[in-house]
């Protein structure tokens, strides 16, 4: 395949690869976008889901503690609650439904302590400062945030006021921080999953699954989730890709805060890519595999149809010429054959006026006599030499002859004859004389024929040999036409047969020939083909059926 074959390969290869692969691919990753965009809504709507689930747990677990206090402050009096033993039986009756509440106390309006329950010793102490206590007496009923008060103990309290007759007092329960942050730390998803707590000065008031600890100040400004349930993607201190979840506890001045390793819920997608991926380059080379294997092989054909057509056109280009040189060659042989007439004839005068009287007349007469005998053989030489022209020139047209080969074969040879003779190069016949008959076109063999001769004097140096056998088998009749010249390098096998292509110097050759016999061997039915070696010959074989198809 030559550079322009080569060239329009390519161009066909690059666009078919690209009209097929590219919508692939296109498709490929809008696939990919589209799963990944739906996984990344449901992560978000399921974080949201989850945030909003624990916030209202988180709510209803304040609203709970508060109700159970304020239902007490209003049921119980002071003296009853005071009363020995009795905040034991409250507390026990208090956790008997959940483990929540740590310790339970009565507090004046003065901040002392009126009765206490727990495990710390904190009957003495005052919190007539706190500012629990404060907000307490204020508003009625507060939650606090996590302080570590005089226990020293990060923890956060319920209070409820109770307004007596005589003078108001305190209902303060402390809540179970393990239990609370139990709790929240339910929302935790996944191996990255967090969820905590933090007040609204940014302290965590339960302890992060990861980085900090209780009352520890978390690594963003809480001002930056707005109200409501809010998902958003944030990077944390260490430049990780966030999912996270902003739920505000509407009971209490707090931010429910839930993160999610944003690549943890993609794994299942990414492990998917790499599948589709996989997918796409099998699909790919398939297709791009099916692509050239189908390109080269049209651009192959089209190449050989090429070959063809040059061949079919060079073809009939030499025989337009052929049938321009036959009708020349007619006129001139038609020229000649007149005056050859007129010599002949007066030749033929000349001999009969040659009688016993004229002989005895003249010394001359024998060689008067050898010399009419001389023109006459001349006359016929000549007039055999332009019958063989006309014969040859006769027909261009494809035709069924019957043909006996070894004729057509001494025809070709008279016309190298004169040729091989002044170059010294040896003819050598070796024609069976039993061959079969067979039908055939009588000129397009002749040409044949001629181009193996001529072809093979060019090859042969001085003093050559040419031998030229015919021979019968079972299929037909087989003409082999051996030199024993330079021979045909093995790299030019392939293209001696192609149109144009010539092993012979500018202006020697046209590199028509042998196309044009293979293409009239082929249309005869038959074949030729050559055994050669550098520097020993070549040997071209025409196989010729019995019956022309």
């Amino acid at each position: 395949m030559d550079g322009r074959y080569q060239q329009l390969a390519w161009r066909m290869t690059l666009t078919g690869l690209a009209v097929t692969l590219i919508p692939l691919w296109v498709t490929g990753a809008a696939i990919y976008l589209y799963f990944a965009s739906t996984q990344e809504e449901s992560q978000r709507a399921q974080l949201h889901n989850l945030a909003l689930n624990r916030s209202n747990a988180v709510q209803l677990f304040l609203a709970e503690r508060t109700s159970m206090l304020e239902a007490l402050g209003h049921v119980a009096t002071l003296d009853a609650l005071t009363s020995p033993g009795e905040l034991e039986n409250v507390l026990g009756i208090l956790n008997k439904r959940q483990q929540s509440f740590v310790d339970i106390g009565i507090i004046d309006a003065n901040g002392e302590h009126l009765a206490y329950e727990g495990p710390y010793h904190l009957e003495d102490r005052n919190y007539g400062g706190e500012d629990w206590f404060e907000e307490t007496m204020l508003r009625g009923v507060h939650i606090s945030d996590v302080f570590l008060g005089f226990r020293g103990v990060p923890h956060f309290v319920i209070a409820v006021r109770r307004d007596d007759r005589t003078a108001p007092w305190i209902l303060r329960a402390t809540i179970d921080s393990d239990v609370f942050t139990r709790l929240v730390q339910s929302g935790q998803v996944g191996l990255t999953g967090n969820a905590y707590i933090v007040n609204r000065a940014g302290r965590f008031q339960t302890a992060p699954r990861f980085g900090g600890e209780i009352l520890a100040t978390a690594p963003f400004d809480p001002s930056i989730a707005p109200p409501g349930v809010n998902v958003v993607f944030r990077e944390d201190e260490h430049g990780r890709r966030l999912m996270t979840a902003f739920a505000w506890i509407a009971s209490k001045d707090w931010l429910l805060v839930i993160d999610r390793d944003s690549s943890e819920p993609a794994a299942p997608l990414r492990q998917a890519l790499r599948l589709e991926l996989i997918a796409l380059v099998i699909a790919s080379l398939l297709v791009g595999g099916a692509v050239v294997y189908h390109i080269r092989q049209l651009v192959t054909r089209l190449a050989e149809e090429d070959r063809s057509r040059v061949a079919t056109e060079a073809q009939l280009a030499h025989s337009a010429r052929l049938v321009s040189l036959g009708r020349m060659a007619a006129g001139v042989a038609h020229e000649i054959n007149n005056p050859l007439a007129a010599i002949g004839e007066l030749a033929g005068l000349m001999e009969d006026l040659i009688d016993p009287a004229f002989l005895a007349s003249t010394p001359h007469a024998g060689l008067f006599q050898d010399n009419v005998r001389k023109i006459q053989l001349h006359v016929d030489r000549t007039r055999d030499i332009t019958h063989r022209m006309l014969g040859f020139a006769r027909r261009m047209e494809p035709r069924h002859d019957t043909v006996n080969v070894n004729d057509v074969a001494r025809e070709a040879l008279t016309f190298v004859e004169r040729e091989a003779a002044y170059r010294q190069v040896e003819l050598v016949r070796n024609l069976d004389p039993n061959l079969p008959i067979i039908t055939s076109d009588r000129a397009q063999m002749q040409q044949v024929f001629l181009n193996l001769l001529n072809n093979a004097l060019d090859a042969v140096p001085e003093a050559g040999r040419i031998v030229v056998t015919s021979r019968s088998d079972e299929d037909g009749v087989v003409v082999t036409v051996e030199d024993n010249g330079c021979g045909i390098p093995e790299e030019l096998h392939d293209r001696i047969f192609d149109p144009f292509f010539t092993t012979k110097g500018p202006g020697e050759g046209s590199g028509l020939g042998l196309s044009i016999c293979h293409t009239i061997m082929k249309g005869l039915g038959g074949s030729l083909t050559f055994t050669s070696s550098p520097g020993e010959g070549t040997v071209f074989q025409v196989r010729l059926p019995r019956h022309q198809a």
